[in-house]
């Protein structure tokens, strides 16, 4: 037996207390009153202390109640000797505990936190222990200690975010943890629900071989839930003010039969409709709202039912971005206002974004006009000279020059095209030429999958420039006599396209054809490297610089999408280039 205060056994001296009270102890003689002396004999009576003890049950109890009190303040306890103890190795344990959203279920939370309590509490006298707490990224809350209450503090304070789940994040912190400690043969316990999406990063992490993980897995069999997944946003124009028109995505499952629920819509802080709805015991539904009307500038917007075991997706923020209005710069001939009609109406024409026209010189093409500009458009007009617009294209801007007669006479070049023109092609004996080989995978030419390619094999082409492609640039589309349509190549952080169809009524007729507006608007956005703002990012993925002309958006849970379509993003192969299928018409 040891004490942990053995200071206190000096108090068993107290044990003398006892012994002194009861020697001096006095008995009291009680007077009784009589009524007469005479017939009593005097008898002297002689008093002094007692020499004796009499009552030792009595002794002994007060003695007991003295040495306990003793014993108590000391504190003592049974343990193994110091030589059993400095025997045994001590062990090394980080506990990696997952915080991620999906651990913020009701029948997730509370086991977990059960299964790092048990732990803790398994850790033997002089053991070490570490806490991480995980989620996209990791966090040590409490480096290597042997006082394990605060580890256990550690695991208290914890609470479940919106964010995903990484293990590799986690076990790459264990990894650092373990090291800067020395710690050896540590052994890694992770407590988790083993989410399938945090397996990314997995492939390729190396441990060291005396480390061993160990995984205490909390997924319950099943996990009754309902979520709001998505929404598909679409402003439609009304008159001076836009309306949004929002259809959400709930999924239902493990449920034991179906619930009726109520789905909100607020936008800008305002409950702008509500919806009864039955949701399935395991499946998937879609609720759609009447159209409101839309707050000018960036509305902030949100779909969400009553909260559940797992409240942090039951809830769907997402933003509503400005109506755009993209600057183009118009750069034509003075005599060419007629041919360049169509080309201005369609650029005029659609939202979401906006273009907005602007008419310039040659000559006016300097540094405070191209400051705002989002894309410059050189009519068959030849590449103005300078360090401004070199500059700017480098810099993200987007310049398209589509090539007409003028240039094609001139059989001029210019070092930021991707090639040449070098004379014309008459197609007017064969009753004009068509698009040949087209490639339909590119951003371009998004409007014409899925069974609309038949609008350009419509389009007829009289005379057009010829091109000669340099060996760097990449063709995107060509005539069905093999010379290049549209040409592209990459300076800088910018783009240049060559176009050789014409956009004049008198060389063709593509302006008059349906095809006209959307690949106009196709090319533009493309020269721009314009990526629609997304509405919303899922929880897990990691946001990316924008390109030219992009907003950011920022919010909490959120995935892509473009106000005007469904929620969907549009985005081409890296750097433009074309990949897989090619459209050729004949």
């Amino acid at each position: 037996m040891n004490f942990l205060v053995p200071a206190f056994l000096a108090g068993f001296a107290a044990l003398a207390l006892p012994i002194l009270f009861h020697l001096r102890h006095r008995e009291r003689d009680r007077p009784h009153r009589f009524p007469s002396l005479m017939f009593l004999r005097r008898i002297p009576i002689r008093t002094s202390h007692r020499r004796r003890i009499t009552d030792w049950m009595l002794l002994l109890l007060r003695a007991a109640v003295v040495a306990l009190l003793v014993a108590a303040f000391a504190r003592p306890f049974l343990g193994r000797s110091t030589a059993q103890v400095t025997t045994e190795p001590s062990r090394s344990v980080v506990l990696l505990f997952d915080r991620s959203l999906s651990m913020g279920h009701s029948a997730v939370w509370p086991a977990a936190r059960d299964s790092a309590r048990r732990v803790v509490t398994s850790l033997g006298v002089g053991d070490r222990i570490a806490v991480v707490l995980f989620d996209d990224d990791a966090e040590v809350t409490q480096p290597f200690t042997a006082d394990h209450g605060l580890a256990s503090a550690a695991i208290e304070a914890a609470r479940p975010t919106s964010r995903g789940t990484r293990y590799a994040a986690a076990l790459r912190t264990a990894r650092r943890v373990v090291a800067d400690a020395n710690a050896g043969a540590a052994e890694v316990v992770v407590v988790t629900d083993l989410q399938r999406s945090g397996l990314e990063g997995l492939a390729g992490l190396e441990l060291p071989a005396e480390l061993n993980v160990r995984t205490i897995s909390v997924a319950p069999a099943k996990r009754p839930d309902a979520a709001v997944v998505g929404a598909d946003v679409q402003r439609i124009p009304d008159k001076d003010r836009s309306r949004l028109l929002v259809s959400a995505r709930l999924v239902s499952r493990d449920h034991a039969a179906a619930s009726r629920v109520t789905v909100a819509l607020t936008v800008s802080g305002r409950v702008s409709g509500t919806r009864e709805v039955n949701l399935p015991a395991d499946g998937a539904l879609s609720v759609a709202f009447d159209p409101v009307p839309l707050p000018a500038g960036r509305a902030r917007a949100s779909v969400a039912i009553q909260p559940d075991a797992l409240p942090g997706n039951d809830t769907l923020h997402f933003v509503v971005p400005a109506e755009e209005a993209l600057k183009v710069v118009l750069v034509a001939p003075g005599d060419a206002s007629d041919e360049t009609l169509f080309l201005e109406r369609a650029l005029s024409i659609g939202r979401a974004p906006a273009f907005r026209v602007m008419r310039r010189g040659a000559g006016a093409l300097d540094a405070a006009t191209l400051r705002d500009a989002a894309v410059v458009v050189l009519f068959d007009t030849p590449v103005p000279t300078g360090a401004a617009l070199d500059g700017w294209i480098r810099g993200g801007g987007g310049m398209i020059v589509a090539a007409g007669r003028r240039l094609a006479a001139r059989s001029g070049s210019s070092p930021v095209l991707p090639g040449s023109v070098r004379g014309a092609v008459e197609r007017i004996n064969d009753r004009g030429g068509a698009f040949g080989e087209v490639s339909l995978d590119h951003p371009v030419f998004t409007p014409f999958r899925e069974g609309g390619a038949a609008a350009l094999g419509a389009a007829r082409f009289l005379r057009y420039p010829r091109i000669n492609p340099d060996s760097g640039a990449e063709i995107l589309a060509r005539f069905d006599d093999g010379n290049p349509a549209l040409v592209e190549r990459t300076l800088g952080q910018g783009r240049v396209l060559l176009l050789a169809v014409p956009l004049d009524a008198v060389s063709g007729d593509f302006p008059l054809q349906p095809a006209f507006l959307p690949f106009l608007r196709r090319v533009t956005l493309h020269a721009v490297g314009y990526e629609p703002p997304p509405l919303w990012r899922t929880t897990g993925e990691t946001g990316s610089r924008r390109p030219r002309g992009v907003n950011p958006v920022s919010g909490g849970r959120h995935a892509r999408g473009r106000p005007g379509t469904a929620a969907r993003g549009l985005r081409g192969p890296p750097g433009g280039a074309p990949r897989g299928r090619l459209l050729r018409y004949v």
